[in-house]
């Protein structure tokens, strides 16, 4: 029977880790970008706080008022918002680390297996040989003694 060819899985198991990798790359912009997102609406918070209150210092009118808490209010609920979003794309990157560990060591498993057959069909390979040398040592012998 004709061993199983490994290299076709292999090349599967490559391509398994190379989609992990690029999920996992994915993933790490993803967290990238809601961490500077997060980021400009603390600043924009910031920036429009200090400026309701330097105008509350100044005086200013109810409709103005009224302008400047919904906006705020607007911020604090994207604040909110935004600071899920990257707890979710951490907690991604987390997923897409553990995958790409279970695909790298799937891979390097199946690697061993592979070798280990390799060695195995080597043995083989040898052990056919030496019984083709011996039976080539006993025929050049049969010969002699004739």
């Amino acid at each position: 029977m004709k061993p199983f060819k490994l290299q076709v899985v292999l090349e599967h198991r490559q391509r398994l880790v190379d989609q992990a990798r690029q999920h996992l790359a994915k993933a790490l912009q993803e967290e990238k970008k809601a961490a500077e997102s997060l980021e400009e609406c603390r600043e924009r918070f910031e920036v429009m706080g200090q400026e309701y209150e330097r105008r509350q210092q100044q005086g200013m009118v109810a409709h103005e008022f009224m302008l400047y808490e919904n906006q705020l209010n607007h911020l604090r609920d994207l604040l909110d918002s935004l600071e899920g979003q990257l707890v979710t794309a951490r907690q991604h990157i987390v997923t897409c680390r553990k995958a790409l560990e279970e695909a790298s060591r799937e891979k390097k498993l199946l690697e061993k297996v592979k070798e280990k057959q390799q060695r195995a069909e080597m043995k083989e390979q040898q052990r056919r040989e030496m019984a083709e040398i011996d039976e080539i040592a006993i025929l050049f012998r049969d010969e002699d003694e004739l």
